[in-house]
């Protein structure tokens, strides 16, 4: 009974097929692994499964350079190669040709469902007995074609890699400014060179700021001025000893800013501001 076992390799969706003429003496069906790993923890030995490795396959036969009753070709297969002293060499000079041009091949063995591109890794022909038939070994590694998808509107191909989020620049180092800054009522007046000379001012003689920025509506609910510099950030309210107080007024005025102390609305805390007039 003839053997049903068949194994043809093809290039470029089949452009070019070849059939084995003689069959290996063993086939190994090519299965893929699982690249599991075992990691050691502190409580004890864990198991992660891993992806799928690439499946490989070896063939060892022989290209015959004699007709024989077991060529899988027949005689006419074996004619189209050369025939006699032409089959063998013709054979192993097409399989070398493939793999000079780096192009995936497809193995085929219909009679196990073998149906995968493959990429040779190693092709060892060489000659045993003077009978001119050349044996040879083929290792082979399963190919998987990337996965593309076209642009409808250009028509280009890109792969199919993951998307990385958009980049955003860190935001800009602000923290100088911001020390600088009152941190009750943060403003852009209380940023200025004059409003820190008055904190420091404050802090030097041991008073204490009551009082900052306002919105409208507070400013209304105190009494303030329609016009008042705390509605522009440009305006402290100071408490603490009288004496501390007449100190800081006697230096806010020598130094050019507007100071309200000891006058009607102001006997309980001293006014200083830097609003331009």
């Amino acid at each position: 009974m003839e053997n049903p076992i068949s194994i043809f390799l093809s290039i470029n969706n089949g452009e070019k097929t070849m059939q084995l003429p003689v069959l290996p003496s063993e086939l190994e069906i090519p299965q893929a692994t699982m690249a599991n790993e075992t990691f050691q923890t502190v409580n004890g030995e864990i198991r992660l499964i891993g992806t799928r490795t690439l499946r490989k396959i070896t063939l060892t036969a022989f290209f015959p350079d004699n007709p024989y009753s077991f060529d899988k070709t027949g005689l006419a297969g074996f004619e189209a190669w050369g025939g006699t002293g032409q089959a063998a060499r013709k054979r192993v000079k097409e399989l070398e040709q493939w793999i000079e041009r780096r192009v995936p091949i497809r193995l085929r063995v219909p009679y196990y469902d073998i149906n995968m591109a493959v990429t040779i890794d190693s092709f060892t022909p060489k000659v045993k007995d003077g009978s001119r038939d050349i044996y040879y070994t083929l290792e082979m590694t399963e190919f998987v074609f990337p996965q593309l998808k076209v642009q409808k509107a250009t028509g280009r191909v890109k792969p199919t890699v993951p998307k990385f989020e958009k980049y955003v620049p860190p935001p800009k180092d602000d923290s100088k400014s911001k020390a600088s800054s009152n941190k009750s009522r943060p403003g852009k007046g209380y940023d200025s060179p004059q409003a820190k000379a008055v904190r420091d001012k404050v802090k030097k003689l041991g008073l204490r700021i009551s009082s900052a920025g306002r919105s409208a509506r507070h400013n209304a609910e105190v009494g303030g001025s329609k016009t008042s510099a705390h509605l522009t950030n440009e305006a402290y309210d100071v408490v603490g000893n009288p004496k501390k107080l007449d100190e800081l007024a006697t230096w806010g005025r020598a130094n050019g800013y507007y100071v309200l102390w000891r006058v009607k609305g102001h006997t309980d805390h001293l006014h200083i501001d830097w609003k331009k007039r």
